[in-house]
């Protein structure tokens, strides 16, 4: 039987969850949908375990946020001290998938595709009237496809970044574990997403020369997210972490650039 709030698996017996302390569900396992053959009752099982995983991973992210919000670069410590590392995985997982999703919606109002948005600004600053009569006239593609991609780009910027985290901690020896870089990494991409959703509502104000001024605002947070995660979380030294943080920028945009050039 699995927990219905953090998702863990509870021995069988006992009436509350020992991760998360919440009250068990009555019954036997597996009791619901059980089948003459089993198969049916496993099915529900593993839907209703990756449901409840998922539950809790969000509500582990709205924790988490809540803490980055206050203080996105002292706070970073606090929140990942919050879970243990499988809890942690999930959460950089979902930062990630967010700012993914709201690369995504930028298409919705001519926000560009793939990270043009973020790579120098392109598409940013364009008029969405005359994105949208470009793309009337067939120079664009359609909307649907460039939400695609920008998805598509988001989640490769993602998995990207939270590799090249992975690689700081191999070569610097950190000590951390995957869930320690994925956090870092996911935690990080917020403050991109936020500037991208800063980027659209001052696009929409029609505030064009505003929008470069969010973005390396953006860029910046990022950048002290990431020092201050290698340094504390991942345990590597100053000079490493400041040699790491351009070093994966650089690595990340350079694999973005060349998976983009694919499609």
């Amino acid at each position: 039987m699995f927990c219905g709030s953090c998702g863990k698996q509870v021995p069988e017996g006992s009436g509350f969850c020992p991760a998360c302390g919440t009250a068990a569900g009555s019954g036997a396992p597996g009791q619901a949908a059980t089948g003459a053959a089993g198969g049916p009752s496993a099915a529900a099982a593993q839907r209703a375990r990756l449901e409840a995983q998922f539950k809790a991973g969000s509500q582990d992210a709205v924790k988490a946020f809540l803490v980055l919000l206050k203080d996105p670069v002292g706070g970073l410590a606090k929140s990942y001290a919050l879970f243990d590392e499988g809890r942690a995985l999930m959460v950089g997982g979902v930062y990630g998938a967010v700012f993914a999703v709201v690369l995504m919606l930028s298409a919705l109002v001519g926000g560009g595709p793939g990270l043009g948005m973020l790579m120098g600004g392109a598409g940013a600053s364009v008029n969405p009237e005359a994105l949208a009569a470009a793309r009337a006239a067939g120079y664009l593609p359609s909307t649907g496809k460039i939400m695609f991609q920008a998805l598509l780009g988001g989640l490769i910027f993602a998995a990207v970044l939270m590799g090249a985290c992975v690689l700081v901690r191999l070569v610097f020896k950190g000590t951390t574990k995957l869930a320690g870089e994925i956090y870092i990494a996911g935690a990080s991409l917020l403050p991109l997403a936020l500037g991208v959703a800063v980027v659209l509502v001052l696009g929409m104000a029609g505030l064009y020369r505003i929008i470069p001024a969010a973005l390396v605002f953006a860029v910046a947070y990022m950048i002290l997210m990431l020092f201050v995660g290698y340094q504390r979380l991942m345990g590597i030294s100053e000079g490493k972490a400041g040699l790491s943080v351009p070093a994966v920028l650089v690595i990340t945009g350079l694999v973005v650039s060349l998976i983009d050039g694919m499609f």
